[in-house]
């Protein structure tokens, strides 16, 4: 197929975007999975640090939006920076950073080929 497949899909936990990446790969094994990814609390992003690292390194394309705070203080360490600094070194992905109040459209369109899923998940 030619087309890209957009799937939008709530999720702030781990175990929840394990099992949509999994979801995905085992529906469409042939196509490269382009991921945009926004953390949902920095206590959640620091209590779930590894699990999110493992996690997400299973996308072939990530893109990590900042951390939605959800009212909370940012917690040192526990950002979208640190999260793609720490999936960089696995030595699998070469995540992109997303600023807040960047426009994602321009950045995501160019990643993009015939075939891939978008599979977009945060908390909201």
């Amino acid at each position: 197929g030619g087309n890209v497949m957009l799937v939008d899909d709530y999720g702030h936990h781990p175990r929840e975007v394990a099992a949509v990446i999994s979801a995905v790969r085992g529906g469409w094994p042939d196509r490269r999975l382009v991921m945009v990814y926004q953390p949902h609390r920095f206590s959640r992003t620091r209590d779930l640090y590894d699990d999110f690292v493992q996690v997400l390194a299973d996308a072939n394309v990530l893109l990590l939006m900042e951390v939605y705070p959800a009212g909370e203080e940012p917690v040192p360490g526990a950002d979208s920076r640190n999260l793609c600094h720490s999936i960089r070194q696995r030595g699998q992905l070469d995540p992109i950073y997303i600023e807040r109040g960047v426009e994602l459209a321009p950045l995501v369109k160019p990643l993009l080929r015939a075939g891939d899923i978008l599979l977009c998940q945060g908390a909201g």
